[in-house]
This record gives structure tokens, C-alpha cells and sequence, in this order.
């Protein structure tokens, strides 16, 4: 997937029309309260970012959240703009390696436009790109842009944790039918899934302060949309959860499969070891050498000794075996 260029696009709320307008024309944006703008900012290009911050009189910490290699979701309200820093889904399965790669969104909603910032390729922007103009004849304010884009992201998030959840499958069915320990596999889609929980989280309770008060760049129907967003993330948090818990519960499957390992090899070492007890014991006594040992000036005493350990070694091993303990 390429960057999204920067790029400027005008929307026509009254008659449902849209159309693009060069970047350099964002300082005559257009009075007309039925003209709201969706301005993108490929943040790897410098000289862009520069001049659609000095165009649209970006506040200083705008700026300078969108500087910071940070990566933690954050929330910025001065009243007449709200600015969302969030990590949203580039990657997921990339190579078949099952890793959840995100990268950093920034959100600046005003008034009379919603501004997106990005430095890689985020799917949900090309999403949004695709969704708009279908979307454009319910949209009011600028809040439809904000509407759209998180809800791209939360998507993503859900389908990145459906997909997890069919490879925990995978890895309970090849732990279940061989003898392949997938431990290691199992603590790095852990670590993914504790990944996608955390920054829904943080979204989540972005999407919660929002929706839970009056904000005056956030319309009234779009405060509503975003509490089913909030609902929505909820969800999400709660399938991160889920996902933790059956992960959690294959790792106590592989710490019993290993402890019934360790007690079957126990068993067999212990059963060797008193098998030769007494073979030990026999050569130890008749090892003495005391000269009033009357075996020891038998004939046949260095037979007998090997016969009564042999005898000693042959019961052991059949009542053993008997109690399949070998």
C-alpha cells in the first residue's frame, strides 16, 4: 500500500457534491457554511507539513504532537478544535508472520474542516477515501470525516483480532493432535493481542470522553455516532480479553503436558533406580569381604550372588511393568 499524498478536498454538505482543491488554495477556503474541507498531510514530506500548518494557523501543539515520535494515544480539546493522536492498523499478516504493525494518526477537527496527518501507509485512510462519497449525503459538519476515519480504525482493529483468534485456534489444534510444544508461538501472538488491547483501550477512552460531554466542534448527531463507536470499541476490548484468556489457558495446557513429561520420565528413572537397589546392596554386603563370611569360601558363591541379583532385577521388572510404570 503507497502514502496517501497530501491533498484537499471540499464538500458540498447542501448539495452532496465534493470535490478536490489544491492545497495551496486552503487559505481562501470558502465561508459558505454549507462548505466544509478534508485536507491530508503526508507527513514525510516537510515542506507540506510546513505550509498546511502555516495555511490553517495550526495551534503550536498540534505541531508539535505531530513532531513527537511518541506513539500513545492522545487528546487535545482547546475548545474550538479537538485533535486526536491514535495508532491505527498498517499490517497484520504480513508474511504470514501474524504481526500487528501500527502507525501513527493524527486527527485535528474543527469547525470548518478535519484535518489528517499520517507518515506511513494507513489502511483506514485509503478506506475513508473510498467510503466518503457514499457517506457525504448524511454529513452536516466536519464530525462525518472524524465518524469515518475511527470507525475504519476500529475495524481494523476487529478484523486483526478475528484473524488472531483463528491462528490461537490453529495453535490449540496442533497442540491438541502433536507433539510440537508451541510455546514460543503462543507468547508472541500474546504479546500481539496485548498490543491491539492496549491502543483500543487508549481509544476507547478517547472515544468515552468525547461522546460523554459537550464539545463545540462535536455535533450533537455525531456525539451519538460516536458513543456507538465508544460501544463498539468496548467490544473490542472485551474480544482482547477473550483472546488473552484462551491464550492463557493453552500456556497451562503446555505447563501440565510438560509436568506429565517430567513425571513420566521421573517415573522411569525411579523405577531403574530400584531396579538396581538391590543389586547394589546384594554387592555391597558380599563387597565387605569379612573373613567369617562363609559365601565367600562357598564354591558357588559368586553364582548365587549373580543369580539373587538377577532374580531381584527380573521381579522388579515384571511387577513394574504389571503396574505399566515401564
Amino acid at each position: 500500500m503507497t502514502l496517501l499524498d497530501s491533498m484537499a478536498v471540499e464538500f458540498d454538505i447542501s448539495n452532496h457534491k465534493y470535490q478536490p482543491v489544491g492545497v495551496d488554495s486552503l487559505e481562501q477556503m470558502s465561508r459558505d457554511s454549507s462548505k466544509i474541507y478534508w485536507v491530508h498531510c503526508d507527513l514525510t514530506k516537510v515542506n507540506d507539513f510546513k505550509s498546511i500548518a502555516e495555511k490553517l494557523h495550526l495551534p503550536d501543539d498540534v505541531i508539535q504532537l505531530c513532531g513527537t515520535e511518541e506513539v500513545m494515544p492522545k487528546l487535545l480539546d482547546s475548545g474550538e478544535s479537538l485533535t486526536i493522536r491514535l495508532q491505527s492498523l498498517i499490517s497484520w499478516n504480513a508474511h504470514g508472520k501474524h504481526q500487528a504493525q501500527l502507525g501513527n494518526l493524527v486527527i485535528h477537527l474543527t469547525s470548518r474542516y478535519c484535518l489528517t496527518l499520517t507518515d506511513k501507509p494507513i489502511p483506514a485512510m485509503a478506506e475513508f477515501t473510498h467510503s466518503y462519497p457514499k457517506a457525504l449525503k448524511y454529513a452536516k459538519t466536519p464530525c462525518f470525516i472524524l465518524f469515518l476515519i475511527l470507525d475504519n480504525v476500529i475495524n481494523d482493529y476487529s478484523e486483526v483480532l478475528f484473524d488472531f483468534e483463528l491462528f490461537v485456534e490453529k495453535l490449540d489444534t496442533k497442540l491438541r493432535e502433536s507433539e510440537h510444544n508451541p510455546y514460543n508461538d503462543v507468547m508472541y501472538m500474546k504479546k500481539q493481542v496485548m498490543k491491539i488491547k492496549r491502543y483500543s483501550t487508549a481509544l476507547r477512552d478517547i472515544l468515552m470522553r468525547i461522546s460523554g460531554r459537550k464539545i463545540p466542534v462535536v455535533s450533537e448527531q455525531c456525539r451519538v455516532s460516536l458513543m456507538n463507536l465508544f460501544d463498539h470499541s468496548q467490544m473490542i476490548v472485551g474480544e482482547a480479553d477473550a483472546i488473552r484468556d484462551i491464550l492463557n489457558g493453552t500456556l497451562d495446557q503446555i505447563d501440565n503436558a510438560l509436568m506429565q513429561q517430567m513425571n513420566e520420565s521421573m517415573k522411569v528413572l525411579t523405577a531403574f533406580a530400584a531396579i538396581f537397589l538391590p543389586m547394589t546392596l546384594i554387592a555391597g554386603i558380599y563387597g565387605m569381604n569379612f573373613h567369617w563370611m562363609p559365601e565367600l569360601q562357598w564354591r558357588y558363591g559368586y553364582f548365587w550372588a549373580l543369580f539373587l541379583m538377577f532374580l531381584c532385577c527380573f521381579f522388579l521388572i515384571f511387577l513394574f511393568r504389571k503396574k505399566k510404570w515401564l
